[in-house]
């Protein structure tokens, strides 16, 4: 009885599903919620700043370098690592950063899916004070904030507000009370989880559901959801930026975005956010991108691909920035309160903001609708290809999960897996381990961007990517003007001398909310996502080392830094640089008894035809290695 074959790796079916994927993986809800909350908390337009340096020396390079070697090799993000077998913990390590991610990004996507279904009801609920969640600080535009009992609710809900001295620095507006008390029921800290919210829970299944269902047959099933997903968020943003420049006060929220704070450039966590920011958006060091653009045809221009697609991101940042800031200027002029004090920190911009401008529109259960629909599929996006990130890289990896009789049930067990992971985060408290999981993530993401540049740039060498390049894109003027301006000369030297940079200064997280232990545990998630490189590397060598009985120790170092023979192009038509070209002269050999003697594999003086290859590029392992020519 022969073994089940694996499913053969498809592709996508036109260039176009593969960028609009990546535009929805990249334009998320990190462009409506992150970046505008690190504007808003790093002195608003100071932080545009930094943010445009570190994308053109760091975010495009880094963007352009794993979409290149992923469509070089046709292979996932773990898989990929026959070009330094050393290494290939680095691969583990990414994907180990895009569950961690997928996990906690999807609780953004469950709570949307929250206000979705609260927004249709006869009332906004978050739109009055006279609901049993809410204190005596609740205001709302249409009461007088300098009132000290908001006599509006009191004989409805009992609440008694008599002889409370009002302060307006501690005004909270109704949306505020409604997401952090009703919603959340959030607890004082990381330190009391409290009970398990079953709402919040059943939005979180039903996210993982409908992920589930989109990726169930990978690219093919996934390019086609994403187009929407993907595009029509834009249309309701537009509808929603018209609506928040009208508002009154909106041009004090969009001066303090614009106005930049030039003392913020001289602290190095502003551009520490700024760098963090721009691999969070654009998914670089979390193998997505090397997962999507590995559906590539070999000769497809990706140099083109990685500038439209981080510019068209960076852009759409922007572009949503003035509709937040907008509704902070108008929420500034109903409270009284300064701009940059109006609202609290992370999910608080697009949960409390945005549905406390909502409220003032006509009809506004149509337009809370709308609104979070577009967050649901900003979020779903996003998660659509960082989920496939690690179906793919697992599936490349392990030839048993792409066989036809267990694909299906892996997928499926892998989303149910996130589901449970994510249970934790829809307590009463896991809004404080959501925001630890994504405070923590910035310093993996920049250490495994420097770890990608000095093992692909540096280790393997700049002169043989560049030959593997323009073998892929092809050795014309033009395109050696495009690469070298664009990208390789910031893979030496900018790129790798900015994530040294930010990673230079930390600031502990300790205060009210999250106790000595609290920054232990960050760390520990740190160390759970890097472990994977350090451990394979001396493991690897270790173990290749005492099969050598522990002699020529640098020798083998050595050789284990240089790719493996299995390393390139993963169709033979392709392989047509001769260090690549032994691979298949090597398949003939090994299966021709006439050119093989005892153990020694002979040379042969011409490659054999193409047609002749039979071998799978991407699986097993091979210790052979090719040396520079």
């Amino acid at each position: 009885m022969t073994a089940e074959k694996p499913e053969e790796r498809p592709s996508w079916g036109r260039h176009l599903d593969f960028i609009v994927t990546c535009i929805g993986n990249a334009v998320g809800l990190g462009n409506i919620w992150r970046f505008p909350h690190l504007a808003y908390v790093n002195g608003g337009g100071a932080f545009l700043i930094p943010y445009t340096i570190s994308l053109i020396f760091m975010g495009i390079p880094l963007f352009c370098l794993e979409l290149l070697i992923g469509q070089f090799t046709n292979v996932g993000p773990i898989t990929i690592w026959e070009i330094n077998i050393l290494f290939k913990g680095l691969g583990y390590t990414t994907v180990v950063l895009a569950a961690i991610i997928c996990i906690y990004y999807n609780l953004v996507v469950a709570t949307s899916f929250f206000y979705l279904f609260a927004s249709m009801q006869s009332s906004i609920p978050w739109s009055s004070c006279g609901n049993d969640w809410n204190t005596c600080s609740c205001r709302t535009s249409t009461m007088n904030v300098t009132l000290d009992d908001p006599m509006l609710w009191y004989n409805a809900t009992g609440l008694n507000c008599t002889g409370i001295e009002f302060k307006p620095e501690t005004v909270k507006s109704s949306s505020e009370e409604y997401y952090y008390r009703y919603v959340l029921e959030a607890s004082e800290g990381i330190f009391d989880l409290g009970k398990v919210k079953w709402d919040l829970t059943l939005c979180n299944l039903l996210a993982w559901v409908i992920i589930c269902a989109c990726l169930i047959k990978g690219v093919k099933t996934m390019g086609k959801a994403v187009y929407f997903f993907a595009l029509f968020p834009y249309v309701l943003m537009t509808v929603l930026l018209v609506r928040g420049v009208t508002l009154e006060g909106a041009n004090k929220g969009i001066d303090f975005y614009l106005s930049p704070d030039t003392s913020k450039l001289l602290e190095a966590k502003v551009w520490k956010a700024a760098a963090s920011q721009i691999f969070f958006s654009l998914s670089c060091c979390t193998g997505s991108l090397t997962a999507m653009s590995s559906y590539n045809k070999f000769n497809n221009n990706v140099l083109r691909d990685s500038i439209v697609v981080p510019v068209i991101n960076c852009l759409t940042s922007f572009y949503a920035g003035f509709a937040i800031f907008s509704i902070l200027g108008f929420m500034s002029q109903n409270t009284g309160v300064a701009v940059q004090n109006v609202t609290t920190d992370g999910q608080g911009l697009i949960f409390v903001a945005y549905p406390e401008a909502l409220s003032e529109l006509p009809v506004p259960q149509l337009w809370s609708c709308f609104f979070f629909f577009m967050l649901i599929c900003l979020g779903l996006g996003t998660q659509f290809p960082s989920v496939e990130t690690v179906l793919t890289a697992l599936q490349d990896e392990f030839a048993l999960f792409r066989r036809k009789k267990v694909a299906m049930f892996f997928r499926v067990g892998v989303c149910i897996v996130g589901f449970l992971l994510g249970l934790p985060m829809t307590t009463q408290g896991g809004t404080y381990l959501q925001d630890l999981c994504d405070i923590f993530v910035g310093l993996p993401l920049l250490l495994v961007g420097f770890l990608e540049l000095f093992s692909i740039v540096w280790v393997y060498g700049y002169k043989r990517f560049t030959e593997d390049v323009l073998l892929m894109v092809g050795d014309v003027r033009s395109t050696r003007i495009i690469f070298y301006a664009s990208s390789l000369w910031t893979w030496i030297f900018f790129a790798p001398a900015i994530i040294v940079f930010e990673c230079v200064q930390y600031e502990p997280i300790i205060d009210e909310h999250y106790p000595d232990w609290a920054e232990a545990l960050g760390w520990l998630i740190v160390a759970a996502v890097m472990i994977w490189t350090p451990a394979w590397y001396i493991i690897k060598f270790l173990v290749e080392w005492k099969k050598n009985n522990f002699r020529k120790g640098w020798k083998l170092f050595v050789k284990l830094n240089n790719p493996t023979i299995k390393w390139g192009p993963k169709d033979p038509e392709n392989r047509t640089l001769p260090r690549y070209r032994r691979y298949l002269d090597q398949d003939k050999t090994l299966s021709d008894p006439e050119m093989q003697s005892g153990n020694d594999i002979q040379t042969v003086d011409k490659p054999p035809p193409y047609s002749t290859f039979s071998g799978q590029i991407n699986e097993g392992f091979q210790y052979d290695v090719v040396t520079p020519l």
